[in-house]
């Protein structure tokens, strides 16, 4: 398959690439689209230490193509989402209370494994999330990213409805956290 992979000279190179079997608990997605992050471009550049050979991407969105032995809550046919979050360990204190990106063990789409810019990727079921049908693929995207980071700070914040909010900076994370708020609240 094709897939956008980083090179030793910080460089990113589309190129065939062949995926592992999947093991317990993944599915392989047929991918749709693949936004580009500013941590993609820290990850080429070699900002986050060496990642050469890794395929780029999370903020993906495809169809399920196959699932793995004990998936239960994805079928063949879904679309899904390919996130920064790949998995935790699973058991220790951040897994544990609903803190999984805090693991002292986290993987990571498009940092520690491979990611979505490639025709196929392998996700933990347990952690893709389901797309609505008619929402569009490319717009779905960022959500994946950007959308999860905001929407847990405005849930962090405890913010209820007739409350005042302030946000500083109104670029795309801060817009979209003020669109949560709006629609959410």
């Amino acid at each position: 398959m094709k897939a956008a992979v980083v090179t030793k000279d910080h460089h990113v190179d589309v190129t065939d690439k062949t995926l592992r079997s999947l093991k317990h608990g993944e599915a392989l997605l047929k991918m749709e689209c693949c936004g580009v992050c500013h941590t993609d471009l820290h990850v080429k550049n070699g900002d986050f230490g060496d990642k050469t050979g890794v395929i780029l991407g999370h903020e993906g969105i495809g169809v399920v193509a196959e699932v793995g032995p004990g998936v239960t809550s994805l079928k063949p046919g879904d679309r899904a989402s390919v996130a920064w979050f790949y998995e935790g360990c699973g058991h220790c204190e951040y897994c544990n209370s609903g803190n999984e990106t805090l693991c002292r063990s986290v993987k990571n789409a498009g940092y520690s494994v491979d990611g979505g810019m490639a025709e196929e990727c392998i996700v933990v079921a347990d952690y893709a999330v389901k797309v609505p049908d008619g929402l569009d693929s490319a717009a779905a995207s960022s959500i994946t990213c950007a959308g999860v980071t905001t929407y847990k700070a405005v849930k962090l914040s405890k913010i209820r409805p007739g409350q005042w909010i302030a946000i500083y900076g109104l670029g795309g994370l801060g817009n979209l956290a003020l669109q949560i708020r709006e629609e959410c609240l």
